[in-house]
């Protein structure tokens, strides 16, 4: 574990497994630290041959950014944002996030790696591979999207629980507590048993280990600032897997067929029940689906 820093961030790391092993990089979704790849799942990865490396994205968990910009906010309406994006300028893009990657393995001394990443991880894991084939030798992506605008929308209702609190952990914890494990049993997916004391236990600790200076609003604005561009997936000659739900009601299946029809070389896994969410006993399914795609490419 340890922490590199870059010319306006700062990003947390740790590794799991054996260093002379294929290596593995996670990344995360939006405002979801690290720890979100639970010890089981990063066990079973390890357990494959990986050498597994997993990082907080910076303005989340203890990964930080560094900004001298006066105008640079706390707190921010999204429809304010969305109506009046000018008053907002982009703190960064998605594209600086994927550089975190860039730098993060070139810092470890790592030439190429097998890139995962899930939800708006894996919008930026495509922009690194687009912008670094070369250190790009799979990828593959969870329950994410092209972020094509054409694309179905998830309903206004779920986006509001996911982007806007009411309560501020340290001001009101059970409200704060309360609207996370709300939001996460929305996308949780049905089939599956959604555990509401572990995802209490989980909230606690990730606002106890997250950094003061973390403001989760620039990640929402590198997101929503986003300009899709076709040609960024349709020059990826990555080998590429897509696994998604058929329950996910942020991005709905059709946004893992559209990366299908965009990449070239892009194969779609449909998880049963799956919503927008990894449940603990999709994790060796999970495992065997990612380890054997890698396996096949070789």
């Amino acid at each position: 574990m340890g922490y590199i820093d870059l010319k306006n961030a700062t990003i947390y790391y740790e590794i799991f497994g054996v260093e002379n092993k294929e290596t593995l990089v996670l990344v995360s979704g939006l405002n979801t630290q690290m720890t979100r790849w639970e010890a089981p799942f990063l066990n079973m990865l390890a357990e494959e041959g990986f050498r597994v490396i997993c990082f907080d994205n910076r303005d989340c968990g203890k990964s930080t950014f560094k900004t001298s910009d006066p105008n640079d906010t706390i707190n921010f309406s999204l429809n304010d944002f969305l109506h009046y994006p000018e008053k907002y300028p982009v703190p960064y893009s998605l594209l600086d996030m994927a550089d975190d990657i860039k730098n993060l393995l070139h810092s470890l001394g790592i030439r190429s790696a097998h890139i995962v990443g899930r939800s708006m991880g894996g919008i930026i894991a495509q922009l690194f591979a687009s912008r670094y084939p070369a250190m790009t030798q799979t990828l593959t992506l969870l329950m994410s999207s092209s972020f094509n605008p054409a694309l179905p929308k998830a309903d206004d209702a779920l986006i509001g629980k996911m982007t806007n609190s009411t309560a501020n952990f340290q001001d009101d914890r059970q409200t704060s507590i309360n609207e996370k494990v709300d939001f996460m049993r929305a996308v949780y997916g049905n089939k599956y048993y959604f555990n509401e004391e572990k995802e209490c236990r989980l909230i606690i600790e990730d606002e106890n280990r997250k950094s003061p200076f973390v403001r989760p609003f620039r990640q929402i604005v590198a997101l929503l600032s986003y300009q899709y561009n076709s040609h960024v997936l349709s020059r990826l000659h990555v080998p590429t897997l897509a696994i998604h739900g058929d329950e996910d009601p942020l991005f709905n299946m059709e946004h893992a067929f559209d990366l299908k029809n965009t990449i070239p070389y892009c194969e779609v896994i449909i998880k049963n029940g799956m919503g927008h969410a990894i449940p603990d006993s999709l994790y060796p399914s999970l495992v065997k689906d990612i380890s054997d795609f890698i396996a096949k490419t070789e």
